[in-house]
């Protein structure tokens, strides 16, 4: 290597070395994006659960009773209900996987008393999954 082959000083500083501090993504920044993700997911959350009780009529799926919209702890408050958990982030919105249950119901099925089985399938990016849009059986364990 000759000292021709030596860049210049001028080529050495137009060429940039590390991104300015003030480009930087800061931990504020990143923390205001989150914010904002985790206030669309519970809009996003809330339109999925009032999209699916006014697909099953805002009546119990397993009784068939009339449930009402509340914020007290009444057994006949409509309660929208993850058959595949909301942790699966590929049916976490998608209505297919939502049953509209009373309180009372919904205590059991989290609790484990009770658990779906389906009558209805679709597949979703090459997974199984319960189509709640078709009836479904509840067994008590």
């Amino acid at each position: 290597m000759s000292i021709q082959d030596l860049p210049t000083l001028a080529e050495l500083q137009a060429t940039p070395r590390a991104t300015p501090k003030r480009e930087l993504e800061t931990r504020l920044d990143r923390a205001i994006a989150n914010k904002i993700a985790r206030l669309e997911d519970e809009r996003e959350l809330r339109r999925w659960a009032i999209a699916v009780k006014e697909r099953d009529h805002w009546r119990d799926r397993k009784t068939g009773q009339r449930l009402h919209r509340r914020l007290e702890l009444d057994p006949l408050r409509a309660e929208a209900h993850h058959v595949v958990s909301r942790d699966d982030w590929a049916v976490r919105h998608d209505i297919r996987n939502g049953l509209t249950v009373s309180l009372a119901t919904h205590d059991a099925l989290t609790r484990g008393d009770l658990t779906i089985e389906g009558t209805s399938w679709f597949v979703l990016h090459g997974a199984r999954y319960i189509d709640c849009t078709h009836p479904v059986i509840f067994v008590r364990r």
